[in-house]
């Protein structure tokens, strides 16, 4: 790949009000070189740039974050089974989801700077806090809750965002808790459960389910399957069993796959396609 010239930034971001139908796809090819992000090189040249033209932009640069993304993407030999507790590679991968889907121009953290820095913020006020405790630091009290209305946002699937925003989506808010707990020392796990996923703590020697989106409401494991003998085989399965990363991080890509489509980004949707089926090996 051509190696980009940030000082042709000024001029192709002012190409980008040229009425003449020949210069978008010209500015697309150069802005494909970039690799999908500006973001440091436009705060690095000081260039101010208009919210119109951050989302043409952002449109622009996504060919070249879905090709970074591609050639990032490393899948074992064995799929998910690879990542059956592997920390690292869990956390890298949502690291990348988070870089494809930020927009490419607004200056923010890498995701893991991100959770240090709410790990330390954490630490202020909890030196060495117990899994219920982190709960109620997150959900309990506020900080972090669902968007009810706007549940299946594709941006609601970027960790970072959700950092930012605090609010999220069932299955980004328990991976965040997950790797807040990991950073804490705390063991918080996932639990695959169908439609909504939940993370699983430990609280006074009992499994505890915990409802991230709904402000870290609990369920006590054996009387929830008490009160429901019926409760189905797949759902009994995810309640019982440890949560699996690799089987987490297929849902999380399944998952944004589904919000691309129904938010009518068909190409993105289906690349997450293919992603989904590559850890399906």
């Amino acid at each position: 790949m051509t190696v980009p010239n940030t000082n042709d930034l000024p001029y192709l971001i002012r190409l980008l009000d040229d009425d003449d139908p020949s210069v978008s796809p010209v500015v697309s090819q150069q802005l494909r070189k970039f690799g999908g992000d500006i973001s440091q090189d436009i705060a690095a040249l000081g260039i101010d740039v208009s919210r119109g033209r951050k989302k043409r932009l952002s449109s622009l640069l996504a060919e070249g974050r879905r090709q970074t993304l591609a050639d990032e993407w490393i899948v074992p030999s064995r799929g998910v089974a690879s990542w059956e507790d592997d920390w690292e590679s869990f956390e890298h991968t949502l690291r990348l989801l988070s870089d494809f889907l930020h927009d490419g121009v607004t200056m923010r953290s890498a995701l893991p700077d991100s959770l240090d820095l709410l790990a330390d913020e954490v630490r202020q006020d909890l030196p060495e806090p117990s899994a219920a405790e982190l709960r109620d630091w997150l959900f309990s009290s506020g900080r972090y809750c669902g968007d009810k209305k706007k549940a299946d946002a594709c941006n609601y699937f970027d960790l970072c965002h959700v950092i930012d925003v605090q609010q999220g989506n069932p299955t980004s808010l328990a991976c965040l808790f997950m790797l807040l707990g990991r950073r804490l020392g705390v063991c918080v796990e996932g639990c695959n459960y169908p439609a909504h996923f939940l993370a699983r703590i430990q609280v006074e020697g009992k499994t505890s389910l915990v409802d991230c989106f709904h402000h870290g409401r609990t369920f006590d494991v054996e009387s929830l399957l008490k009160v429901h003998p019926r409760i189905s085989e797949k759902a009994r399965a995810a309640v019982l069993s440890q949560g699996h990363l690799g089987v987490i991080l297929h849902r999380y890509v399944s998952e944004i796959r589904n919000s691309l489509l129904a938010n009518e980004h068909d190409v993105a949707g289906k690349f997450f396609a293919q992603l989904a089926d590559s850890l399906e090996q």
